[in-house]
């Protein structure tokens, strides 16, 4: 008898200490995870700190860009006394292309729908362009040229870049509601 309760005494401790064991185990891990969550806010926290600068400085500049390809500003922009059609055609395309080129590594912080809109806006422009540039006689000068873009745009109910900006805008909104922390996002 002494050795079955010795067994049982044994056991019964054996279970007592696995319960321990098994208390203490989910003690620490509860606080281990605790100590990850913490980690992981703190180092989305530094990354947005940092990110956030970069990424605001991506939508000022595609917003930017946006602005300085707008058909009726590139006539204000470009055209000079004496011009003909063809070469401020030709300038006012080099230079949307220029502002594009100068504006590509932007896509990184934007999201694709957004780069996208950018893309179109800034096709839909070239579009504008050559269609105001058909328009115009082959002999036309700068005024004429300027004319049939001016007059094709107030066709236009939004023009391309605007409604890109709208949604770069609208993006940039919910970002930076994103970036806030959980507890200000309650108030």
């Amino acid at each position: 008898m002494e050795l079955a309760e010795t067994i049982i005494e044994a056991f019964a401790f054996l279970i007592a200490v696995a319960a321990v064991l098994a208390v203490i185990y989910l003690i620490v891990m509860k606080y281990f995870d605790s100590k990850r969550g913490d980690l992981e806010r703190a180092l989305h926290q530094e990354k947005m700190k940092q990110f956030l600068p970069i990424q605001m400085q991506a939508y000022e500049r595609l917003i930017l860009f946006l602005e300085r390809i707008h058909p009726e500003r590139l006539v204000f922009r470009v055209n000079k006394p004496g011009m003909s059609a063809r070469i401020m055609q030709a300038e006012i395309l080099k230079l949307v292309r220029d502002e594009f080129d100068h504006n590509l590594a932007q896509q990184l912080y934007i999201s694709n729908e957004a780069w996208v809109a950018v893309c179109t806006a800034r096709e839909e422009s070239m579009k504008i362009l050559t269609f105001a540039a058909e328009k115009t006689d082959a002999t036309g000068t700068s005024l004429d040229f300027s004319s049939n873009i001016l007059s094709t745009m107030e066709k236009l109910e939004k023009s391309p870049t605007e409604m890109a900006a709208k949604i770069l805008k609208a993006e940039f909104r919910r970002s930076l509601k994103s970036a806030e922390p959980k507890a200000n996002r309650a108030v």
